[in-house]
């Protein structure tokens, strides 16, 4: 038996000739919903920025502004340069970013998932710029807290996100 995360990647693992024959099934990764609810996250706003201005997380554990990176952090210090009435969160970077934009909030690691969950619930939208993904825990969990998601066509994403709460365009 074959067990992918996403049905897309269930997709892609039925056409290699190398698992043809075989029983194919999807699980999909599971989310903690008593962590990864709606929460009420004004004061996490209040905190980081104004309340008029919309605010646009970016969670990722690798980070990077080199073009071409897997996770496309790249295209977020980008948007942020062309829409500086939008303030830009990143959470999940190892090192300090560099020659990031003033609106870029640079969160760096969490390790606290209730925290995360609040940052997901405070934005206006999660972004997701991966080039490929087999599942997306961003997605679901950003889900799962009520944020929409944009960005990518990555694969798994967009096979497990219902199009009312996502939109996603070609990389």
């Amino acid at each position: 038996t074959v067990v992918s995360v996403s049905p897309w990647l269930r997709s892609r693992a039925e056409q290699a000739p190398v698992l043809a024959g075989l029983h194919h099934v999807t699980v999909e990764n599971g989310i903690d919903t008593a962590v990864f609810h709606p929460r009420d996250a004004a004061d996490l706003r209040r905190r980081y920025i104004s309340p008029e201005r919309k605010l646009v997380l970016h969670v990722t554990a690798s980070f990077s502004s080199e073009k071409g990176s897997l996770k496309g952090g790249w295209y977020v210090l980008a948007l942020a340069k062309r829409m500086p009435d939008v303030t830009f969160a990143v959470v999940g970077n190892r090192d300090p970013l560099q020659d990031a934009p003033d609106n870029v909030l640079d969160i760096g690691r969490l390790e606290d998932r209730t925290m995360l969950a609040s940052w997901y619930s405070a934005a206006d939208a999660a972004l997701l710029t991966s080039r490929r993904e087999t599942f997306s825990l961003v997605t679901a969990e950003s889900l799962c807290c009520g944020t929409a998601v944009v960005g990518f066509r990555a694969g798994g994403p967009e096979s497990i996100a219902p199009p009312s709460f996502s939109s996603f365009v070609e990389y």
